[in-house]
């Protein structure tokens, strides 16, 4: 697996402090010793996501991993305790696609959070996962990037959005700043 270590991607700052509590294995959980932009420092490089930790393994072993905790039955039996977050998640969710024309699922997985009423596009970096949502895109007059992101948004013009979704997307992405700055670019005047 490649890896890199990574500055701040808010201020460019190298220096961090290490949140243990926070961090999964390899996967460090780091505080920006300048500005306080909690992130990942270590990530995989966007060849290791293609296949290696490719969402559609890497979920199932995480799961897995959950389950196997001492107290995993406490966080199932009160998982009523995330209703508030999952009702503002619909909201923004609604919002976004409420929009009519093309619309943009980054971290689109097999294809199935877009409604009927738009043209969906979206961008998946797992080869497996591209090839299942690519035949429902396409039959709706849009279609789907297998790449990262980063590289994915390089295929549409400027202003060719009226939303974009990232659901669950973000937080795993490698260069976020460059992610968000070339989306916002790709929507529409008062897109979403």
């Amino acid at each position: 697996m490649s890896s890199r270590l990574r500055a701040c991607e808010i201020c460019g700052g190298t220096h961090a402090k290490p949140l243990p509590e926070l961090s999964v294995s390899k996967w460090p959980m780091v505080e920006c010793a300048s500005c306080g932009f909690v992130f990942l420092q270590q990530v995989p490089g966007y060849e290791a996501l293609v296949e290696e930790y490719a969402w559609e393994k890497t979920s199932v072993a995480e799961k897995k991993r959950r389950k196997s905790q001492r107290f995993a039955w406490i966080d199932q039996a009160t998982r009523w305790r995330l209703v508030p977050g999952k009702h503002l998640d619909k909201y923004r969710r609604r919002r976004a696609l409420g929009a009519t024309g093309n619309v943009l699922d980054i971290g689109c997985g097999d294809g199935n959070r877009l409604p009927e009423t738009v043209t969906p596009f979206g961008i998946e970096i797992s080869a497996g996962l591209a090839e299942r949502a690519r035949p429902g895109y396409e039959a709706k007059g849009g279609a789907v990037v297998c790449a990262p992101a980063v590289e994915g948004l390089d295929k549409f013009q400027d202003n060719f959005f009226s939303a974009i979704l990232m659901r669950s997307y973000l937080e795993h992405e490698e260069q976020p700043r460059a992610v968000l700055e070339k989306s916002f670019r790709r929507l529409q005047p008062g897109g979403v």
